[in-house]
């Protein structure tokens, strides 16, 4: 157990290709946590909006027109981000 890891020899790799389809794979993969990772940012970014808007109680009221403002607004959630920084 562990022999393997005392062999000092390197071994060659370099025809460690990824094929075509991997490639591929490997592209849409990246996409797809990117849009994953958008889209949750999006999410958070509506509900802080959303509770923003309602103050610090809730003593505001939400009403369909601001919950959709939000999330047309959250598209653009790294703008949104900055400016709930600037105005903490």
């Amino acid at each position: 157990m562990g022999a393997n890891l005392s062999n000092m020899v390197e071994k060659d790799k370099s025809g460690i290709v990824l094929s075509p389809e991997d490639r591929t794979a490997d592209i849409i993969l990246g996409v797809m946590w990117a849009c994953s990772l958008y889209g949750l940012g999006s999410i958070w970014c509506a509900v802080t909006l959303i509770g923003r808007w309602s103050g610090p109680h809730g003593e505001r009221g939400v009403n369909m027109f601001s919950v959709l403002a939000a999330f047309i607004l959250s598209t653009l959630w790294p703008v949104v981000v900055v400016y709930l920084l600037m105005n903490n």
